[in-house]
């Protein structure tokens, strides 16, 4: 039996050890693929979204120019596709090479572990004698040794099954490894199909941006004069939105303080001696909140990044802060919100719980709708009718209002949210 020696139990050792390392790696490709795999759906999903408000662009002989932004938004969309496609691909040939590594691997532990247990069957076919064995036993010197051969014979008989049960286990790796490279082959060329379709249609809507960005081009003058009523109507809404929470600020703070002083004459007539307090909000660009109103913003601050869209379907066409223009050269516009291309029609509703504050109508914004959540307000313009009224409580989602189609046909919500007097950017609140 003098094949069981020190060299072939390591051997078995090592290749025990090479197949647990091969199972337990980290499968660090996996989780990035799959990270890649989200974000393309994720685009993809916009993609559809875009082309449905594309399918009325395209309906229209004249296009406007948010028609033109629709168009800048997909070519982007299609852009990040074929990127993450790319990327895609790149880390899936990294797979298959680490696959095919770890076939390699498994062969050649194969093969070792055939010839190992080989020798194992060969010695046990040399040793087959019952005879020789009881022999084995009883030619030992003392009792303790005759112990010791029964649990190496023992031993040498599970050092046998194990290595066929391993042989077995290596060949259905083997299997597994191969069928999961077959796949990862065909996801591949899958993917590479995904691209190709995305560039062409890539390029079929830069030359429909080409197309309609020279049609603009060529309404210059009649660009500059839609320009300059949109930045009148938008610098109306600013301030009427402004004064609106300038005006609740200054009532709330009356109101403190009225309760304040009240407090203190109701202390002096029982003859106590009250202690001075000051509001807990004294900035003249907060209220005064109340503990409702303190857990109504605390509420709508934990929700960022994760409100619903004012629309359910949509594209955004102007985001927020400054931007040139797309067609005129050296014209820088500035948006105080987000302007999301819908269908006609479409309703609008609340991203948030909260009380219609006002209503009114701003010459090129429609109908406007204001809702306070605490020291936060959200904007909704652009309305062709309005389904709340003022002082009304409105839950999340909930309808506030269809959307107006002016008379460059742009079916457009603009939507603001604004921290107290303080403008900020919706699209870091809305849910991605």
């Amino acid at each position: 039996m003098k094949w069981l020696n020190h060299k072939n139990v390591l051997l078995l050792f090592a290749l025990l050890g090479s197949l647990a390392i091969l199972a337990q790696q980290p499968n660090t490709l996996s989780n990035e693929r799959k990270a890649l795999e989200k974000q393309r759906k994720e685009l993809l999903n916009k993609i559809q979204e875009t082309k449905k408000v594309l399918a009325e662009t395209r309906k229209k002989t004249d296009k406007s120019l948010s028609d033109l932004k629709v168009i800048s938004t997909q070519i982007k969309n299609r852009q990040q596709v074929i990127n993450t496609v790319i990327n895609e691909i790149g880390v899936i040939e990294k797979q298959i090479v680490a696959q095919q590594d770890v076939i390699n691997t498994l062969r050649t532990d194969l093969e070792r572990l055939k010839q190992e247990y080989g020798k194992s069957v060969l010695g046990a076919y040399k040793q087959r004698n019952v005879y020789d064995k009881i022999m084995f036993i009883f030619a030992a010197k003392s009792f303790n040794q005759a112990i010791k051969r029964i649990q190496y014979l023992n031993q040498l008989g599970d050092y046998r099954r194990h290595q066929a049960d391993l042989i077995l286990h290596t060949q259905q790796q083997i299997t597994d490894e191969l069928n999961e490279l077959v796949a990862t082959k065909r996801e591949k060329e899958n993917l590479i199909q995904l691209k190709e379709q995305e560039r062409a249609e890539l390029e079929a809507d830069k030359k429909e941006e080409s197309s309609v960005l020279q049609k603009l081009q060529d309404r210059e003058k009649e660009l500059r004069r839609i320009l300059a009523e949109n930045e009148r109507s938008a610098r109306k809404l600013n301030d009427a939105i402004a004064e609106l929470i300038k005006k609740e600020i200054a009532e709330a703070r009356k109101k403190a303080e009225e309760e304040a002083r009240k407090k203190a004459a109701e202390t002096a007539s029982k003859g106590t001696k009250a202690k001075p307090s000051t509001p807990a909000k004294t900035s003249a660009a907060e209220m005064y909140l109340t503990p409702e109103a303190i857990k109504l913003s605390n509420d709508f601050e934990s929700n960022k990044n994760s409100l619903p869209w004012p629309v359910e379907k949509g594209t955004i066409t102007t985001r927020f802060g400054q931007h040139p223009h797309p067609t005129l050269k050296g014209v820088v516009v500035n948006n105080n919100g987000l302007d999301i291309k819908t269908e006609p029609d479409a309703g609008v509703r609340s991203v948030f719980k909260g009380t219609v504050k006002s209503i009114f109508s701003i010459p090129g914004m429609g109908k406007v709708v204001l809702i306070n959540h605490g020291k936060y307000y959200t904007a909704y313009a652009k309305l062709a009718t309005v389904q709340v009224k003022e002082g009304q409580s409105i839950d999340t989602k909930q309808t506030i209002g269809t959307i107006l189609t002016n008379d460059e046909n742009e079916t457009e919500v603009h939507f603001e949210i604004w921290k107290s007097q303080d403008k900020q950017d919706p699209e870091v609140w809305l849910k991605k």
